[in-house]
């Protein structure tokens, strides 16, 4: 329909001009396509019910609502709109004029003469300026296709009337239909119009093309006319009475004697056909309505004659019998039938009883008109009507044609008592008429095998007669057989009729000792006899016969009393060398046994198993025969002996197509027998492939040229449609099913290929469309044998190479693909050209598009060195006439042929991938060379397709949008030509380098289309979730090409609804629940499988959308911001991120209500269940073996069945195998002892005992230990099953993703399971078939897991963008999920991942999907525990714990080399780590509040305990150690106790294993993890005992050896690779520090024990010798700066230091400390280097007491060090708030020395680690941090450790005084001055003072309170070292510096007053301020 015509949405003109509207009408033509789509045995559909109903009034008056033109149409066409009834049709000013000329030309209706125009140029996408001048003629004929197609509607309904009207109701939809139409005078109608058509005459004025034009479209519709007036007699919807009759007589009358203007229209030879058509469609008319067959039933039922038992009267009778006596056969030759018919129906009439009484009977001689008939020779007329095309070429109803003269030749033979006695050839003309009638004709075999059909009786009786005499005449009676068996109960019936009911008959001259009765003329044979044409065959003596017949004096024919199957009669015949020149009765003979084996596969058993039949056997022991009869070597070795001649052509033909037949039923036998016979002169006597292998094809096809002379002479002499080369191709291709290998097979597929398809086109055919059923069939070889490489090894390697490199077999497929839509669309109007061509053409084209397809996707993909040849013909734009790819592109407007137009699209969907790929070989651009015009009408061809949704042909919908797809992916600059096609956006650049920037504000209608399909994603999701499928996978690659689709993107996303109509589908899935999949069937599976991945491509998009906005919104905003001095490109800038931000927002509201309303959550539910259920894959593989075992038995009696030649190999091989085994050993042992046998082979009886016990296995019965038991087991693990694996090639996953599945098709194939129904192997069918069942439950579960597989990835993605934002602390996702939710979902989730665990858990080598699964599934459980807002509540932390360590545990038992299990651990072990660290563990040690919380603490124990031997078991694989040791260690820090853990730890950890890797350079980055462990283990006295035990400083040393002199490692470390390992758990740390960490737990652990002296004494001198550099490098002190600008110096030198750094100082000092402890041992050590320890201790205690900084003064401009984030976790820290909030001392110094490295400039490097800052950052805006304050706090810890080290050195000095008893001050160590220490105690006192005050009225956090604490130890340590300067050297506090300690101290005691936790420390410090200041503290009244 029309789409502007259609009721119109659009505004309509105010005053649209109105005509009648049944001047509309509908496409009759499509109307015609709907009614033969459907079948002719079922109704029709509802919809086309309606349909036909509405266009009643058409069917009735027919052409007489083809208006002629008139004023009030032509003037309607001068306004803009025009109605039509209810309909609005648009005028365009281009098609009125068209319009007009139509009208003119036709003499038709202006209006519908416009509806005409608008159509074609609908259809045709025809341009409308050039439509008048080229396409006028075209739409001529299209108004005579529409009248035409209005009379095939109407004959399809009478045609399906009579299909279903026996079988049902009266109230028939279609049935009423009809005879509503001859009720309302639809024949009188015709017959008028009929009449009118032959009067007519040509138009004036009228051409000459266009009169043969409307000469030929006339004759076609008098042929439909009386097609119709034919069905309605014939199915008696209405009755020819004897007027009627008599008119339809004189109308035939006229017709041949030439007094209509009929026969003047035969002016062409179409015209011509249909004028000879419509003569003997009028005369089989009349032929019919005479009811000959009523009056055989009267005849048959012996009824007696009387008025009104025909349907003429006895006056009719005589007034026809008036008219037909006119008739003059000599003169006119079509009168003849119908004189010798009037005299079969008067002699009928007649014979009836009764006839005596009638005198107008018996007055008329009907003899007289049968000799006049018969002189004439006007029986030969039917034959002549038979053996013409008119019935062959017929669309009409030719099987009702062959019935009427079916009726008649029966009548006729019935009413002349034809037999085989006559002499002369009227019983050959009869028997050729017959055979011509029923052959093709199965309804009418059927009905002559019916012995109820007394239409049929009559020649029944002729076939019984020419049975008697066989096989004397052998050729009637099986030709007659021949043109009988069509159909499978036929052929039934003829192989029934010749084994069992046929008799012998022979020639003999008759004795007076042979004759028993004269009378009866019974004889008896004194000797035996040879059956006639049979060597061998004897009748024996004394057998009785009947003489049929006296041929000559005494010699007459003899019906014997002797049976004989005249099956083997005539098999024996046909091996009869003698009779190899008899070719008439070969031809026959064959002709009966091809067709008996084409229509019934259990008549193809019976002929082979002929010699082993009861029925043979037992008339062979009558007949005393030897001899075996084997047909297929009887047919074998006739088509070998053949010589190559016309007849002998015809022979292989048959021969071959039975050979092609019976190889379906026995493969192994048929080709062992057609080898043997060498049926086609193999001439190679070397190896075929060898011969190939080496490169040398001098051979030719290998085959000697006898076959090909033969081909050619069968081409060009015989008219069987080159019947020997289809049949050589059958051949060639079953036999390629078979998956034979030998040289036979290959010399056929390399002759098929090499010679038949390169060639055949240049043969010379008597008919042209034979010439593409040659083609057809053998692009049917080439797509086998392209379909079987995968599966052979030898052929396929040989056949590949040919393909791809054989540039002729190349050309050869070109030749039939390069050409355009043009050139097929001229065709249809060539008069040279027919329709078979042109549909043998198209099929031709669809066939090489499939090939070029397969072998695009199949084969190149397999060549990596270089472009195949065959890739790079395809690509070549010089192709002759033009390219290939030229064509396809073409092709893909071809709207005739819809599969035409799906082969292009798929090819050049792939030549999109290979044009990709192929980068280094093809030059030029992407476009392929294709000019504007080409590219805008794929555009429009495109358009349309996605555009028609109310006659959308689903394949190609779905291939055009991949077509797109794989533009999209890999080809963006064709798409993007598609898209902004010139005609539509009126481009100026080159098509080539159109680009999305161009399009401006024209939507393309590809949008709408999109748009569209979206708008019906919830009824599509239902019901084609496959075509939603792929315009989701459509919209995804244009989300992934975003940087070249933006235009379109925005588009699709500006559509307001767009987001909520794109994801709705999710959420009515959401809430849906998933079957089983044991509850579903394979096509329902499917169907879930496709709507898993449609919600998966949903999201997929969805995340997508959000990573491009995310960065266009931050990309846009750096714009902004670099714009703002532009107020014009800020107004675009603001314009452009208002349109991001609402597109977002429209997705954001979706994710809300996502949230809000749960559907995220039931997404995850939903996903997170794992569907693979292992006991189907297992069951498949029972079946499976089941299978193997019980074909092994049948194997063993030597019946192969239809078992392929490749899978007999296999099934052998397997035999051997499993008798090799030594369970099969040990059975046939104890068998052979136990006498199991019985008369039985012992092999057979295992087998059928193994079978047993599968079978009980299948059935859920487990079988016993013992040898079945591990004969089972080694069929089970056998490869059968993975033989028949593929590759799947479906649209329901990403090309990239591997998927196999179970390949049942070609399993199938070779079992041959469609035979077994016909042979002995039927019983076995069941078992094959719940194999097939089996494998197909596992492909489902495949499919189906696959797919939830790909739904939870995807989900994922969302979830992991959901965090990010989070974490984020940004609102560009909606709100979040509840908590309680996500805890459900994680314990819902945890129960899903046991379900798998638990699958997983038997089956040691377990699937890929499975634990791709199992993975999934703990990534999804470790981003739900991210989401959690607040630490992970304890009861769901042990619940991830346990399913973590129960996951680690099971999958421990893997190979650890399956790169899935090493996934799924590492995830595990991540889960671990987060939820261990997102828990609630460390606040419960707090402080346990209730039981239950004390309850959970200790299950969380429990479980850690447990935990901890299974991470020690992970830490063995190099992937997983680092995580394993990082979960230890957070386990053992957490909350063990070391007791508890330890003895653990001790037996399962493989502490040498760790301790060696810190040797292994190759993981340099997993070291700080392995040291962190090794600290938290060496804490432990234990520990550390097993650290000296592994080795550990020896392993310290390798590592440290790497460190060069005078470089921190830092340095060295910075320089190495990264580490695999993730970072979110991983803090890459400094080593030397963690290493000295490590030794100071050591010592410390190790306490006062000799193994400590020991210890010590080898670490002091390593450290502090060989390792002194290091110390003294992070003891170094900067210089404090300075703000005079006088005082510069190269800072620009100098390095900036780290928060990692600082900590390496503090693991020195701590080294230090506790070394300085063990006095002796140090005294002894570092004599040389322990001055300069502390000189540098004092220097850097120097550099940080002068941070005085008190709050309110005014900060230096220079901050005295500079400390800037520098890894992850700092950036993390310095975006967090400060915590301390302290405005002194370096918390207010720190912040200005801890910007990012953004704020300031690069400096250059210097070997310090604390360093002072390089330039002025006065005008920077600073504010404490949560890493100022941490930098400010570790410099406050190295503080603490330095002065800790002096105080060690003055205690040791002072010990050492009292020992000797005097000071020696020459040796006492250096102190630090006074000034130093008062700066040190006067930031604490200002710092804690302040925490205390401020703080005074809540309660101080325990980050405050630890640093409060710490400040005041410092304190009391700078006073003991005060105390001890003041003792050494007698320097007294100066007093001004007594009285302002007192006045701070006395605000420090009070501030502190309240904090209890200060207590201790408080009364600590005041006992050494009265050691330093006596009598201060009671002067302030602090005592």
């Amino acid at each position: 329909m029309a789409a502007s015509a259609s009721a119109s949405a659009v505004d309509l003109a105010p005053n649209p001009s109105s005509v009648d509207g049944l001047l509309w009408w509908d496409s009759f033509s499509l109307l015609l396509t709907e009614l033969e789509s459907v079948s002719p045995s079922s109704d029709l559909p509802p919809f086309l019910v309606k349909k036909v109903k509405d266009n009643h009034a058409w069917f009735v008056d027919m052409f007489s609502l083809f208006k002629p033109p008139n004023k009030k149409s032509r003037e309607a066409l001068d306004s803009k709109q025009v109605k039509i009834g209810t309909r609005q049709l648009t005028v365009q000013p281009e098609l009125k004029e068209a319009a007009l000329k139509v009208s003119n030309s036709l003499c038709l209706d202006e209006v519908q003469s416009y509806l005409l125009v608008e159509r074609f140029v609908e259809h045709n996408n025809v341009a409308v300026n050039l439509m008048v001048q080229e396409f006028l003629h075209v739409i001529l004929f299209q108004y005579y296709i529409e009248r035409q197609c209005l009379l095939k509607c109407t004959r399809q309904i009478f045609m399906h009337a009579l299909y279903v009207g026996s079988g049902s109701e009266e109230g028939n939809a279609i049935r009423q239909e009809a005879q509503s139409l001859i009720s309302d005078g639809l024949e009188s109608k015709l017959l008028s119009v009929l009449h009118d058509l032959l009067s007519s005459s040509h138009p004036e004025h009228m051409d000459i093309d266009l009169f043969t034009l409307w000469a030929e479209e006339t004759l076609i519709e008098d042929n439909l006319i009386l097609d119709i007036l034919f069905l309605a007699y014939y199915e008696s919807f209405c009755v020819c009475n004897g007027a009627q009759w008599k008119k339809l007589c004189l109308l035939y009358k006229g017709i041949i004697s030439g007094s209509f203007n009929f026969g003047k229209l035969a002016i062409s030879p179409e015209a011509t056909h249909s004028f000879y058509h419509a003569k003997v469609q009028l005369l089989l008319i009349l032929i019919e309505t005479l009811d000959l067959e009523n009056l055989l039933q009267l005849i048959h039922d012996e009824m007696p004659f009387r008025e009104g038992c025909t349907l003429f009267s006895l006056t009719d009778v005589q007034e026809i019998d008036a008219i037909i006596s006119g008739f003059n056969a000599f003169e006119t030759k079509e009168a003849g039938p119908l004189i010798l018919t009037w005299a079969v129906f008067l002699c009928l009439i007649s014979s009836l009883p009764g006839k005596q009484e009638n005198s107008v009977l018996m007055d008329i001689d009907h003899v007289g008109y049968v000799r006049q008939a018969f002189e004439a020779a006007s029986l030969s007329y039917f034959l002549e009507l038979l053996q013409s095309d008119i019935l062959k070429d017929s669309d009409g109803p030719v099987a009702g044609y062959r019935s009427v003269l079916r009726t008649f030749v029966s009548a006729f033979i019935a009413s002349y008592e034809i037999n085989v006695q006559l002499e002369d050839n009227t019983l050959k003309l009869i028997l050729d008429i017959l055979c011509k009638i029923y052959r093709g004709e199965e309804s009418l075999c059927n009905q002559f095998w019916d012995r109820e059909s007394f239409v049929d009786g009559p020649i029944r009786c002729l076939l019984c007669n020419l049975e008697g005499e066989f096989p004397i005449r052998t050729v009637e009676l099986v030709g007659f057989l021949s043109a009988l068996c069509e159909g499978t109960w036929p052929a039934e019936c003829v192989y029934n009729f010749l084994d069992k009911s046929v008799g012998i008959s022979s020639l003999l001259e008759i004795t007076s000792d042979s004759l028993v009765d004269n009378i009866s003329q019974i004889i008896e044979t004194r000797v035996p006899l040879h059956v006639p044409g049979v060597e061998g065959l004897i009748i024996p003596s004394q057998t009785r016969g009947h003489v049929l017949k006296v041929i000559d004096g005494n010699t007459a024919l003899v019906r014997w009393e002797y049976t004989q199957s005249g099956v083997l009669v005539l098999l024996l015949r046909l091996a009869q060398r003698l009779y190899l020149d008899c070719n008439e009765e070969v031809l026959v003979t064959l002709d009966l046994l091809c067709r008996l084996v084409s229509f019934n596969t259990a008549v193809s058993f019976a002929l082979m198993d002929i010699g082993n039949s009861l029925h043979v056997q037992a008339t062979r022991m009558n007949a005393h025969m030897e001899m075996q009869v084997n047909m297929v070597e009887i047919i074998c070795t006739l088509i070998r002996n053949l010589s190559p001649n016309w007849s002998s052509s015809s022979m292989m033909a048959m021969g071959v197509s039975i050979l092609e037949k019976m190889l379906k039923c026995s493969p192994s036998h048929v080709t062992a027998v057609a080898l043997k016979a060498n049926i086609f002169d193999l001439a190679s006597k070397t190896s075929t492939f060898e011969t190939l292998f080496t490169g040398s094809t001098s051979g030719s096809w290998l085959l000697s040229g006898k076959l090909a002379k033969m081909l050619l002479i069968d081409c060009e002499q015989n008219d069987n449609c080159c019947q020997l080369t289809i049949s050589v191709l059958d051949f060639t291709k079953q036999l390629v099913e078979t998956g034979e290998e030998n040289d036979f097979a290959l010399a056929l597929v390399v002759f098929s290929l090499q010679y038949v398809l390169v060639n055949h086109e240049y043969w010379k055919y008597k008919v042209k469309h034979v010439r593409w059923k040659v083609t057809l069939k053998v692009l049917e070889v080439m797509k086998k044998c392209i379909m079987t490489i995968p599966y052979s090894q030898k052929v396929g390697e040989i056949v590949q190479d040919i393909l791809l490199r054989d540039s002729s077999i190349h050309n050869a497929l070109f030749r039939i693909i390069c050409t355009t839509k043009q050139a097929l669309e001229k065709l249809y109007m060539s008069r040279l050209c027919e329709a078979m061509e042109i549909e043998g053409l198209e099929l031709a084209i669809c066939s090489v598009f499939d090939i070029l397809f397969t072998m695009l996707s199949k084969l190149s993909k397999d060549i990596t060195s270089s472009l195949p040849v065959f890739d790079q013909a395809v690509l070549s734009t010089t192709t002759k006439p033009i390219s290939v790819i030229a064509a396809v592109i073409s092709l893909i407007s071809y709207f005739h042929n819809p599969r035409i137009q799906v082969g292009a699209s798929r090819v050049l969907s792939m030549l999109f991938i290979i044009a990709d790929s192929s980068q280094p070989y093809l030059f030029g651009n992407r476009c392929f060379g294709l000019d504007d015009k080409q590219i805008t009408d794929l555009r429009h061809s495109i358009d349309k397709i996605l555009s028609d949704q109310s006659s959308w042909n689903e394949d190609l919908f779905v291939a055009t949008v991949k077509l797109l797809t794989s533009a999209a992916l890999h080809q963006p600059a064709f798409l993007v030509a598609i898209i902004a096609a010139k005609d539509n956006l009126g481009l100026k650049q080159p098509v080539n380098e159109a680009s999305f920037g161009t399009l401006g504000s024209v939507k393309p209608s590809l949008v709408d289309a999109l748009l569209q399909v979206i708008e019906r994603s919830d009824d599509l999701i239902n019901s084609n979730p496959r075509l939603l499928l792929n315009v989701l996978n459509l919209l995804k690659a244009l989300w992934q090409g975003a940087a070249q689709y933006a235009d379109i993107l925005e588009w699709l996303k500006n559509s307001e609804k767009f987001w909520k109509l794109f994801c709705n589908s999710i959420s009515l899935i959401a809430r849906m629940k998933a079957p089983l999949p044991e509850n579903l069937t394979e096509m329902e599976a499917l169907s879930l499988a496709y709507k898993y991945q449609c919600q998966t491509a949903v999201l997929e998009i969805m995340a997508e959308d959000l990573f491009l906005q995310k960065k266009l919104l931050h990309a846009e905003f750096l714009v902004k911001l670099a714009a703002e001095s532009s107020k014009e490109k800020t107004g675009t800038t603001v314009g452009l991120e208002k349109s991001r931000s609402e597109n977002l927002h429209h997705l954001k509201d979706v994710l809300s209500s996502w949230c809000e309303n749960s559907v995220l959550v039931d997404l995850i539910k939903s996903y997170a269940s794992c569907q693979y259920d292992t006991e189907i894959y297992l069951r498949a593989k029972i079946a499976a073996s089941l299978f193997i075992v019980h074909v092994m038995g049948k194997l063993a009696t030597g019946d192969a069945g239809s078992l392929s030649v490749s899978l007999l190999e296999k099934l052998h091989s397997m035999n051997k195998k499993l008798g090799n085994q030594p369970a099969f050993s040990e059975l046939l042992s104890q068998y052979s002892q136990r006498g199991y046998s019985e008369g039985k082979e012992l092999n057979i009886l295992i087998l059928s005992d193994l079978y047993y016990h599968l079978q009980g296995e299948l059935k859920g019965r487990k079988i016993d230990p013992g040898p079945f038991k591990e004969l089972a087991q080694y069929l089970l693990d056998s490869q059968f099953l993975q033989n028949y694996r593929h590759e799947y090639d479906g649209d329901l996953f990403a090309p990239a993703k591997d998927v196999h599945l179970f390949d049942t098709s070609h399993l199938q194939a070779d079992l041959g399971l469609a035979m077994w129904d016909h042979s002995q192997w039927k019983a076995t069918k069941e078992i094959a078939e719940t194999m097939l069942l089996c494998m197909k439950e596992a492909n489902s579960m495949v499919l189906l897991t696959g797919s939830k597989l790909c739904s939870l990835k995807a989900l994922i993605t969302i979830l992991t963008m959901y965090e990010e934002d989070l974490s984020e602390r940004k609102t560009t996702i909606g709100g979040a999920i509840p908590e309680q939710l996500i805890l459900s979902c994680i314990d819902h989730v945890c129960q899903c991942f046991h379900g798998t665990l638990e699958s997983l858990a038997p089956v040691l080598d377990a699937p890929e999907d499975m634990l791709d699964f199992l993975a999934a599934q703990a990534e999804l459980l470790l981003r739900l525990i991210r989401f959690v807002n607040k630490s992970l509540p304890l009861p769901v932390c042990v619940l991830v714990l346990k399913t973590s360590g129960h996951g680690l545990k099971v999958l421990g038992n893997f190979k650890p080399s399956v790169p899935e299990v090493r996934t799924t651990m590492k995830l595990l072990l991540m889960l671990l780590l987060s939820s261990l660290e997102f828990s609630s563990l460390s606040s419960l040690l707090g402080g346990l509040s209730d039981k239950k919380s004390v309850e959970d603490l200790a299950e969380a124990s429990s479980v850690s305990l447990g935990l901890l031997p299974i991470l020690c078991n992970c830490i063995g694989t190099a992937e997983n150690c680092v995580l394993s040791l990082t979960t230890i260690d957070l386990i053992l820090k957490g909350f063990l106790t070391p007791n508890t853990w330890f003895p653990i730890i001790q037996e399962h950890l493989q502490l040498q294993h760790i301790v060696l890797k810190l040797q292994d350079k190759s993981s340099l980055a997993s070291i700080p993890i392995i040291l962190r462990f090794l600290l938290t283990l060496a804490r432990v006295r234990g520990g550390a005992e097993m650290l000296l035990t592994a080795g550990f400083f020896s392993s310290l040393r390798v590592l440290f050896a790497d460190l060069s002199a005078g470089r921190p490692f830092s340095v060295i470390q910075n320089g190495t690779s990264h580490s695999n390992s993730s970072e979110n758990f991983e803090k890459p740390q400094h080593v030397w520090g963690l290493g000295l960490a490590v030794v100071t737990a050591i010592i410390h652990s190790l306490g006062g024990s000799s193994l400590c002296v020991n210890t010590v004494e080898n670490v002091i001198p390593y450290f502090f010798s060989e390792k002194a550099y290091l110390i003294s490098y992070y003891l170094n002190a900067p210089d404090f700066p300075s703000d005079d600008h006088d005082k510069k110096r190269a800072r620009a030198q100098r390095t900036r230091t780290s928060l990692a750094a600082l900590k390496e100082t503090e693991h020195t000092l701590m080294l230090m400390c506790v070394l300085a402890k063990h006095w002796n041992s140090w005294v002894k050590a570092v004599k040389e280097m322990d001055t300069e320890l502390r000189e540098r201790s004092i220097h850097l205690l120097a550099f940080i007491s002068r941070g005085t900084q008190r709050h309110g003064e005014s900060p230096s401009r220079i901050p005295p060090l500079l400390c800037p984030p520098m890894l992850k976790e700092d950036f993390d820290f310095y975006k967090k708030p400060a915590f301390v909030n302290s405005q002194n001392g370096w918390f207010a110094l720190s912040p200005r020395g801890c910007l990012s490295k953004s704020k300031f400039s690069s400096v250059s490097i210097k070997s310090t680690a604390l360093v002072v800052k390089d330039q002025s950052s006065e005008n920077l805006d600073v504010s404490q941090t949560h890493f100022s304050d941490i930098v400010a706090l570790q410099i406050y810890r190295i503080t603490f450790l330095l002065l800790k080290f002096l105080c060690l050195q003055a205690e040791g000095a002072a010990r050492r005084a009292e020992e000797v008893g005097f000071v020696d001050l020459a040796h006492f160590p250096e102190l630090p001055m006074p000034e130093i220490l008062h700066g040190l105690q006067d930031q604490a006192i200002a710092i804690v003072t302040e925490l205390c005050e401020a703080n005074k009225l809540k309660k101080i956090e325990p980050e405050v309170q630890s640093t409060c604490l710490l400040l005041l130890q410092i304190m009391e340590m700078a006073l003991y070292l005060e105390q001890c300067v003041s003792q050494i050297c007698g320097i007294r506090p100066v007093l001004g510096r007594v009285e302002d300690f007192s006045k701070e101290v006395v605000l420090l005691i009070r501030a502190t007053e309240g904090h209890s936790f200060l207590k201790a420390a408080v009364k600590s410090l005041k006992q050494i301020i009265s050691l330093v200041y006596p009598g201060l503290l009671q002067t302030e009244g602090l005592l």
